[in-house]
């Protein structure tokens, strides 16, 4: 099909044309992130149009009549079906490996020719947290419902909830143990706070390196909107070196604190020390309030594989939604008319896409406590809902298997991650799908027959 040289001519051209307009923040880091980013996205939007079209060559046989030819021999119609959907996924999967080698090239081209704000900062932070595989360890805090229990007891022997027969056991331990938790989370002036990883399994080798990502919400900050403190990393009780990390961090971004990998212990432990305190003594001394908030917890990340097999992994998640994708188009093909049937396959794609979004502005929209009939808005608001939860078990979440944003940060595309994907979007789905459109294919008359 013409239709499809066409859209490989926009994949190229995006692909090969994005490196010399896009700059990013003008780092070398950005430069490579701000490409894989617009690269891999509009890759896998223009596939996802293309496999909508390619459906159209069933159509195009049934209203040529080429088909005659097809169902005169001895060929099933579930084959027929079949026949189209693989040949569909091997040209997408031929088109989409072929656009991954060509960013992977890119990518280094990039790299090689992009000149680096830093020689050493800018190469460094492209090759350790970008042009890898990272997993993240988020932090767990303490447990506080023990001394929420124990404050419990206390104020029960103390007559404090006598007139307050509301309170019931599980509220009030529950109210008591997030604020043991908010008062951990805050740390004054000249304070300290232990984090504690577990499971970090690393390569403790010499010159390889673990990372602690965080963002703090500070109060009494200075005018230069910095605030200073010290990182501590590693237990001598442990045997592990200690390492003195100071900061200058800008206030309310995320920022990272690269930290050697020996600190890390050999049972696979990471102790870090944080300390409110200003180690530059030279500069003014501020009474910093910092808070180490819930939504922007601690994370450790380590380098867990490489970049080349991130890349595929990401590239085979973004091949089962195509293979869903086209099992969608072809169903639809076999029952309407392609231009419907192209109009049905897009909004299902829109509302794969969505899913997550749609759901979650219905419910901020919907009052709390409110009826289906309260009013003609909650009827129409809880309908959407009602009906977008019957066809959810078909139509997947595609948010959920979207690994750009994790792949372009550095960050490990899991390997149970794309086994999730190929089962849920490929072995139910899409056979689910796939199965519907050989069904009604079989059933359909494809011609009049007259004697």
């Amino acid at each position: 099909m013409k239709l499809a040289l066409v859209f490989v001519g926009f994949i190229v051209l995006v692909v090969l044309g994005l490196p010399f307009s896009i700059q990013g923040d003008s780092s070398l880091t950005g430069a490579v992130q701000s490409f894989m980013q617009y690269g891999l996205t509009a890759t896998g939007f223009l596939l996802s149009l293309l496999t909508i079209f390619m459906s159209r060559s069933l159509a195009d046989e049934l209203v040529g009549r080429q088909i005659f030819l097809l169902m005169t021999k001895p060929l099933p119609r579930w084959q027929y079906v079949a026949g189209k959907w693989v040949g569909i996924t091997v040209l997408n999967t031929s088109f989409l490996f072929g656009s991954g080698l060509t960013i992977y090239v890119m990518v280094h081209y990039i790299k090689n020719t992009h000149p680096p704000i830093d020689e050493v900062f800018d190469q460094a932070s492209l090759d350790k947290e970008v042009l890898v595989a990272r997993h993240a360890l988020p932090y767990q805090p303490p447990d506080f419902l023990r001394p929420a229990k124990q404050e419990y007891e206390r104020n029960l022997e103390e007559g404090l909830y006598e007139n307050t027969p509301e309170i019931t056991a599980r509220s009030e331990t529950a109210r008591l143990t997030k604020k043991y938790e908010a008062r951990w989370r805050v740390v004054g002036p000249s304070e300290k706070r232990v984090f504690e990883f577990e499971n970090v399994l690393c390569d403790r080798s010499t010159g390889k390196e673990v990372q602690i990502r965080y963002k703090t919400e500070v109060t009494r900050y200075p005018p230069d909107e910095v605030f200073r403190g010290l990182w501590m990393a590693g237990d001598a009780a442990k045997g592990t070196p200690v390492y003195r990390i100071p900061v200058r961090h800008v206030v309310g971004r995320f920022h990272g604190v690269r930290i050697p990998a020996d600190a890390v212990a050999e049972d696979n432990t990471l102790t870090v020390f944080f300390s409110n305190e200003n180690p530059f003594k030279d500069e003014p001394q501020y009474n910093n309030v910092i808070e180490f908030r819930k939504s922007n917890d601690l994370e450790l990340l380590f380098v867990v594989g490489s970049f080349e097999w991130n890349l595929v992994r990401l590239l085979v998640l973004m091949l089962c939604k195509l293979m869903f994708l086209a099992a969608v188009a072809l169903l639809l093909t076999t029952v309407f008319s392609f231009p419907v049937a192209c109009l049905a396959s897009f909004t299902i794609y829109v509302l794969a896409g969505t899913r997550s979004f749609i759901l979650e502005s219905c419910d901020f929209a919907s009052a709390d406590q409110a009826g289906m009939f309260t009013s003609p808005r909650e009827f129409f608001i809880q309908l959407v809902m009602h009906l977008y939860h019957t066809v959810h078990w078909v139509i997947p979440d595609f948010g959920r298997y979207d690994a750009i944003e994790s792949f372009v940060n550095g960050r490990n595309v899991g390997l149970v991650w794309v086994l999730q994907g190929v089962f849920w979007l490929v072995l139910v789905k899409t056979a689910l799908v796939l199965g519907s459109a050989m069904l009604l294919f079989h059933r359909r008359e494809v011609a009049e027959v007259s004697v």
